[in-house]
């Protein structure tokens, strides 16, 4: 894995230094710290624009954060603390992730509940298609246990904000600039603008891809020597239309004690990589988001809970009687 894997080193050496000029925003109250006054207005707005828009599935928001952006300018970022002991830096008025500016706002529910629901559990956490490390940050940190986690991301652009904020949790995340695959080692394009919607299928529509990287696999994640030791993985898939090529690459993990947070978007009206997992793969599917935990036995039931096609939706899948087991728990309540 020497060949393609960058070592601690490397990635130290492109690290961007923290600085003290970021505007602090305490995730859970929405406590505002370190505004001017435009920058505070701006994100008291946005702040409005969800509460507005929150019954549409946040229709339109980023549109909205583009637009307070561009009329409330500031060159410093925001720095969210979402639990003590882990912080997230992102670009000031970003149209994804300002959707933290709402206090206490929910996001991904279904992996918030594994991840609540596993911290005395000692297992590793592979974070793929991290974007700018969310949920790395807070599977390392205090509240999940300080889980052994590595982040992968594509895009060089958005991996450099990640390899900042591992920085700014204290480095107690590895990071990889690559992209899941089914292999290791492969050169993929990427293609899409918005950073937290990149992909490496080719959209077949023209579009020209804007970066490269190589691939990694789900399996040698899991040989990394910060998981040395350990039996149990928890792995997220966030990899924008490469979750059954991805399980392609999980092999081992498929047969062990893990467990699987895939997308199965809502525009897909088929549910491809349900279909795939309960059908070829034979794991056990499980929804833990908004309405009622339920197993998934059959691809159409996910009718029921995929009410936007503009949204992912986080599906749990294992064969681990040690997952399956906790997670009938979590159903049954």
């Amino acid at each position: 894995m020497a060949s393609y894997l960058e070592t601690i080193s490397d990635i130290e050496a492109r690290m961007l230094k923290p600085t003290a000029r970021d505007i602090g925003i305490d995730a859970r109250s929405g406590r505002i710290e370190g505004a001017s006054l435009h920058e505070a207005v701006a994100l008291r707005t946005l702040r409005l624009a969800m509460r507005v828009l929150l019954p549409l599935r946040q229709f339109g928001f980023s549109y909205v954060a583009r637009a307070v952006r561009a009329l409330l300018p500031s060159k410093r970022s925001m720095v969210f603390a979402l639990t003590p002991g882990a912080s997230m830096r992102v670009p000031y008025c970003d149209p994804y992730w300002s959707i933290l500016l709402l206090p206490d706002y929910s996001y991904e529910r279904s992996m918030l509940t594994l991840l609540d629901a596993a911290r005395d559990v000692e297992y590793g956490f592979i974070d793929g298609g991290a974007n700018y490390g969310y949920w790395s940050i807070l599977a390392s940190g205090p509240e999940a246990g300080n889980k052994p986690t590595v982040a992968i991301e594509a895009a060089a652009d958005t991996f450099r904000v990640l390899e900042d904020n591992r920085l700014l949790n204290g480095g107690r995340y590895s990071a990889l600039n690559r992209a899941i695959g089914a292999a290791s080692g492969e050169h993929v394009r990427i293609f899409g603008a918005k950073h937290e919607a990149r992909t490496t299928v080719d959209p077949a529509d023209g579009s020209r891809p804007i970066l490269e990287c190589d691939t990694i696999s789900v399996d040698d994640l899991a040989a990394l020597p910060l998981f040395a030791g350990l039996d149990k993985f928890i792995v997220k898939l966030d990899v924008e239309g490469v979750e059954i090529a991805a399980f392609s690459g999980a092999t081992m993990l498929l047969g062990g004690d893990s467990v699987f947070v895939y997308e199965d978007h809502g525009s897909d009206l088929d549910h491809a990589t349900t279909r795939h997992a309960l059908d070829v793969l034979k794991l056990r599917v499980f929804w833990l988001g908004h309405g009622r935990r339920r197993e998934i036995t059959a691809p159409e039931q996910l009718a029921e809970i995929k009410k936007s096609r503009r949204f992912g939706y986080d599906i749990i899948a294992t064969r681990s009687p040690f997952w399956i087991d906790r997670l009938e728990r979590l159903i049954n309540g």
